[in-house]
């Protein structure tokens, strides 16, 4: 049985689908995936598209139930703490619309405690880490508070900023500071390696868009860019610390995945 409704904001589709229906947008990918859903008379091919506001969206064969959703990836973990993948598009924690499905949540259903020291914005993907153990709170607080904890971003956007440098513009009327290396650029559009210096919310984005060149495919603060992708084009790839228990240095790194791979390809492949 079909369903037809419109979509009530510019969005990526998964996220339309899930907002207007009681399907997961890990569902909602799946179906787009085989073929099950038009987008104004159209079948739609990739579930991270941008959908304009008021958009006919039809999900043919609409199953009554939902299948289980996909374990989430682990990249480090001991009795202390945890690393692991986000992906893009599932808030950290619970947002203010409520009712949503996010990683806080999953991961509380899977451990018998959890600790969330930092938040990944929600269009973004890669590396959180939480702690096991409330014993380990303190100490990685700590390191988050002095800034001991490296957090290494892979982003794509629009122009060249230059070979390095940082972005040091007050936000919300805090010290913010951003530090950039371009890794390669074809010209149109670069892909950084960014680390952050400073916690404030949306940094890298509204730092970059600032500075005239403003991540592909953000919603928010991405003015011409934002559809140039069909997601938000960051990605956490790296954390480095000393381990809150031994002291002994610690590195964590997730690949580019696989809706992003093809931008950073093209761009690096044609680098000068």
């Amino acid at each position: 049985m079909a369903q037809r409704f419109r979509a009530a904001a510019e969005t990526r589709l998964d996220k339309a689908i899930a907002d207007a229906t009681p399907l997961s947008r890990n569902r909602a990918r799946k179906l787009v995936e085989s073929g099950g859903v038009l987008v104004d008379g159209k079948r739609a091919k990739h579930s991270s598209v941008v959908v304009a506001a008021g958009a006919e969206i039809e999900i043919r064969n609409v199953p009554t139930k939902t299948k289980e959703e996909s374990p989430l990836v682990e990249r480090y973990r001991d009795e202390g703490i945890l690393v692991v993948e986000k992906p893009a598009g599932l808030p950290t924690q619970a947002t203010r619309e409520g009712g949503r499905r996010h990683l806080f949540a999953m991961l509380q259903a899977r451990h018998r405690y959890v600790g969330l020291h930092h938040r990944l914005d929600t269009p973004a993907s890669g590396l959180v880490l939480v702690t096991l153990d409330p014993a380990v709170n303190a100490a990685v607080h700590a390191r988050f508070e002095r800034h001991e904890i490296q957090r290494t971003y892979a982003v794509a956007v629009i122009g060249d900023p230059g070979a390095e440098g940082s972005w040091t513009t007050p936000l919300d009327g805090e010290s913010a500071h951003t530090r950039f290396r371009r890794v390669a650029t074809d010209g149109r559009q670069s892909v950084l390696e960014i680390e952050l210096e400073t916690g404030r919310m949306h940094q890298i984005r509204r730092h970059a868009a600032m500075a005239g060149v403003p991540v592909l495919g953000d919603l928010r603060y991405g003015s011409a860019a934002k559809k140039l992708w069909p997601r938000l084009a960051l990605h956490a790839r790296r954390l480095a610390l000393a381990h809150p228990v031994t002291g002994a240095p610690l590195v964590v790194e997730s690949p580019i995945p696989d809706d992003l791979s093809e931008l950073w390809a093209t761009i690096s492949g044609s680098s000068r």
